[in-house]
């Protein structure tokens, strides 16, 4: 484990404790939050809230602090999917003894995808002028920290989805779904890839939200929308003239992942003769890619 060195002293570990984070079920019921929701889509907002108690006297005595110091407790989300970072609850504490905070928040299904993190920190919330040499000073001051990871839409080979009107993000209005692809290679998969599905397409944002439990029409629509994806991530891999079947990429990274994707489906075929296919006839990789998938089969 890495453990950063701080230049001024901290409380003791005891001074603040978490009964760690809950998540909030349709019918009220919190559960502990797991390492990860399989069945998770991007209309499933997550209600959280967990309970710290800060012994204000312990955190002050151990770690330098005068009594007149203001503290502040926050907690932040972000999302590796969506790239977003906000502030969910921040409260500032006076006075002395032990102080119970129960921070409760929903994270928007839309706004989510990849792996949600959520920090909260205890930090010293106004800049002072502290006799202790040794205790911390400066505002923003971390002195405690705690972090939790839900991965979210089952495993590492999925990637996030936003719901937007197409007209309004500049995209045909009758288009049900769009891929964006990042350029970078080296960059992180969860941050260089973005379904975005056209809200003004209900049949597609249903036939999305019941995942598992679809219909048949609708299992033909999640097939239609997997062979699509998987034609233009290999596409997108055909275009990187740089990339050969000796690439490597560290793990999570887009190159790793569209590497991957090549190979699952077409584990006998080097990238050049792929591209010498997609040169001297594109329908023909296009009904290629939809036999390696399986457009429409009946395990689809």
């Amino acid at each position: 484990m890495n453990r950063r060195a701080y230049p001024y002293r901290r409380p003791h570990p005891d001074a603040v404790s978490t009964s760690g984070w809950t998540l909030r079920e349709d019918d009220g019921a919190a559960i502990p939050l797991p390492s990860a929701l399989i069945d998770w889509d991007y209309q499933t907002n997550l209600g959280l809230e967990c309970s710290i108690d800060v012994d204000l006297d312990e955190v002050r005595e151990t770690s330098g602090l005068p009594p007149e110091a203001e503290l502040a407790l926050t907690t932040i989300w972000s999302s590796s999917g969506s790239g977003l970072r906000m502030l969910a609850h921040r409260i500032t504490l006076h006075g002395t003894g032990v102080r119970t905070v129960q921070p409760a928040f929903t994270v928007p299904g839309r706004d989510s995808g990849g792996v949600l993190t959520l920090e909260t920190q205890l930090v010293l919330a106004r800049r002072l002028n502290n006799p202790d040499p040794t205790g911390p000073r400066r505002a923003g001051s971390v002195l405690w920290r705690s972090r939790t990871h839900l991965r979210l839409q089952g495993d590492a080979s999925q990637f996030p989805m936003a719901v937007v009107d197409f007209p309004d993000a500049g995209y045909p209005a009758d288009a049900p779904w769009h891929l964006e692809i990042g350029r970078n290679l080296e960059a992180a998969t969860m941050g260089s890839l973005l379904l975005l599905v056209n809200s003004r397409t209900p049949l597609v944002l249903e036939a999305l939200r019941k995942a598992n439990k679809a219909s048949p029409a609708e299992r033909m629509i999640h097939s239609a929308l997997r062979q699509d994806v998987t034609r233009l991530m290999i596409e997108h891999a055909l275009d990187h003239e740089e990339l050969d079947d000796d690439s490597a990429f560290e793990p999570d990274t887009l190159g790793h992942t569209l590497l991957g994707v090549v190979r699952t489906h077409f584990p006998d075929t080097d990238l050049a003769s792929l591209r010498s296919v997609r040169r001297g006839d594109p329908a023909l990789l296009s009904t290629r890619i939809q036999d390696a998938v399986g457009l429409f089969a009946k395990e689809s």
